[in-house]
């Protein structure tokens, strides 16, 4: 049978569509594997669904990393599967598509990329791309599709590190997985949605990306403290339009041009000095 699976739906205040994510981990799960929702301080009724739909409920601190900590150190063995509780259509099951990757590859980390045609696509390009590659320039043909998707299985043997609390903890675990020699494998899904919001998370997600990266490139080496300042700053210019959008409770195109060609602008000289 191979490894024993957790399908893990993490989700905030998700009640109204939780079922479609947990609906799929069921399908997906074979005998003796577990389906959980892990319940990052949710104000709503999200935990009563969640159990009527038969998952078992993980009680989590607010924040996605914090959360998903939580399902990492509760899973003490096999495989664990990591889905967002926003899900509100897709072209297939994806904890079962991905489960079917992970006995295809044997990978370490298979992650989902996946099609959303309504999204904007920034914090990749404007951040996470030009960071990844200026200080971890030897994993740069590792990188995943779809670097920041939340659909994704690792093995609960991993050395995954201190995972940040936020929104960068996807960031986080590509490169983690990568800089302990971990193989990773990406999972095509097809198209799916889940709402927008509109892009109102957006601007806490591009600042938790950039301080992941950082904070993981001062851990090998690859910035001092000292360092790490002017590319904080680099990457603040970066974050600046989109939180200016936030505060005006709209975002508008240009609020998304301006942080392209913030992200375009040259990083700082020096990694390390």
């Amino acid at each position: 049978m191979g490894d024993r699976f957790t399908f893990a739906v993490v989700g905030h205040n998700e009640a109204n569509s939780l079922h479609v994510a947990i609906g799929q981990a069921l399908e997906a799960a074979a005998p003796g594997d577990r389906v959980w929702f892990v319940n990052s301080a949710s104000t709503d009724d999200s935990a009563a669904r969640a159990a009527a739909l038969g998952a078992e409920v993980v009680d989590a601190p607010l924040g996605k990393g914090a959360a998903m900590a939580v399902a990492i150190k509760r899973c003490r063995d096999g495989r664990l599967c990591f889905l967002d509780a926003d899900i509100e259509s897709s072209e297939c099951n994806i904890p079962a598509t991905l489960r079917r990757a992970v006995v295809d590859s044997g990978a370490d980390m298979v992650v989902g990329s996946f099609t959303h045609p309504a999204r904007v696509l920034l914090i990749t390009p404007a951040l996470y791309t030009p960071l990844t590659r200026a200080l971890f320039p030897e994993i740069r043909e590792a990188e995943v599709a779809v670097p920041l998707s939340g659909l994704r299985v690792v093995r609960s043997d991993l050395d995954l590190g201190a995972l940040p609390p936020g929104f960068g903890v996807e960031a986080h675990l590509n490169l983690q997985v990568n800089l302990t020699g971990g193989v990773i494998e990406n999972c095509p899904l097809g198209a799916f949605e889940d709402p927008l919001r509109d892009y109102m998370n957006l601007a806490c997600a591009a600042a938790d990306v950039a301080a992941a990266i950082l904070d993981l490139a001062v851990a090998h080496g690859r910035l001092s403290v000292a360092a790490r300042v002017s590319w904080q700053v680099w990457a603040d210019n970066v974050v600046a339009p989109l939180w200016r959008a936030f505060e005006r409770g709209i975002f508008a195109t240009h609020d998304f041009e301006q942080a392209l060609a913030a992200g375009a602008n040259p990083l700082p000289l020096s990694a390390t000095m």
